[in-house]
């Protein structure tokens, strides 16, 4: 376990501790550190039964979330391995993570939470890639009317509806079509 949530951990435990045992005495808080553990290991076993015949009743039926169902297994286990850690806090979030009610309010949070971190992660990844591109340019128009727009950079050519209108007013398909050669063979 790193040191950074290791530290806390112990002097959160052992001040939690301290409390206990100046609330119910000693051996009052060591009988309770064992039925949170003894109980919760028990507890976690048999929410961990009922979500996988849950499950499979899901399963048989077609209905059921896949996510909700490896969540709620993935939280038991957490709760689990909480219980099993020494000390009240741990105990008590373990618990919160093995009862159903609780279970479903913290995924629900957790899920709204992931969710919102992948679609940053997916905004940011974009916005990184994006900034490396190479940006198209497809030129400057005014460029194909000859050298007065190489010679005067900011003069800006506007090409008028109206223009656009007059250069194609007289064009048929026909123009767009691929000149015959004599040698193709119409006879």
């Amino acid at each position: 376990m790193p040191a950074a949530i290791a530290i806390p951990y112990f002097i959160i435990e052992i001040l939690a501790f301290i409390g206990v045992v100046m609330w119910l005495g000693f051996g009052w808080a060591l009988g309770l550190l064992a039925l949170f553990f003894i109980g919760g290991l028990l507890l976690a076993g048999v929410e961990l039964r009922r979500i996988s015949k849950s499950a499979a009743i899901h399963q048989a039926s077609g209905q059921g979330s896949p996510g909700a169902i490896a969540g709620n297994v993935g939280l038991t286990a957490a709760g689990a391995i909480l219980v099993a850690m020494p000390g009240f806090v741990s105990s008590i979030v373990g618990l919160l993570l093995i009862f159903a009610p609780t279970r479903a309010l913290i995924r629900t949070m957790l899920a709204k939470r992931l969710r919102r971190a992948i679609e940053n992660l997916g905004v940011r990844g974009f916005e990184a890639v994006n900034g490396y591109r190479t940006q198209a340019s497809y030129g400057n128009f005014g460029a194909a009317f000859g050298d007065t727009a190489q010679q005067h950079p900011k003069e800006n050519i506007v090409i008028d509806e109206e223009e656009i209108q007059a250069w194609t007013s007289d064009l048929k398909p026909e123009d767009f079509t691929k000149p015959k050669d004599e040698s193709d063979g119409e006879k």
